[in-house]
């Protein structure tokens, strides 16, 4: 009986974690409403990086939300906004990075801080494309 009312406790827990994650969300899409990836692209336009290669970030970070066409920002801090923090970053990396078409050191692994979405799309930046621009 004890064992069903902890896992009880910790269900309610995580549901009510979940519930505050995403009126938090809610209510920071709707400050940003009226805002959307054309303004993403405009953050990135000194940078020359190609719209296509923006819209994949900006897809891959919509999806960490739990609310549909969240508005992404470049200052964005990625762990507070996104949950995405330490070795979610690495992923991010990875995952993007093929869909980016570039490659990434055998041994890779995040070393300079990568704190906000302007510095994830900037890292993502100077890595060379593959062979022949497919994917790894």
């Amino acid at each position: 009986m004890r064992v069903l009312l902890i896992l009880a406790g910790f269900v309610a827990l995580v549901l009510a974690a979940a519930l505050v994650n995403h009126y938090r969300a809610k209510r920071l899409a709707r400050q940003r409403s009226g805002m959307g990836f054309d303004d993403f692209v405009a953050y990135f336009s000194a940078d020359q990086i190609p719209r296509d290669k923006l819209f994949a970030v900006y897809e891959h970070l919509q999806g960490w939300m739990s609310v549909e066409d969240f508005p992404v920002h470049a200052t964005d801090d990625l762990c507070k906004v996104y949950g995405i923090c330490e070795e979610d970053i690495d992923d991010a990396v990875i995952d993007l990075a093929r869909k980016w078409r570039v490659v990434l050191p055998v041994d890779f692994e995040v070393v300079s801080p990568v704190n906000t979405v302007a510095e994830l799309v900037r890292l993502l930046a100077q890595l060379p494309y593959g062979r022949d621009n497919t994917p790894i």
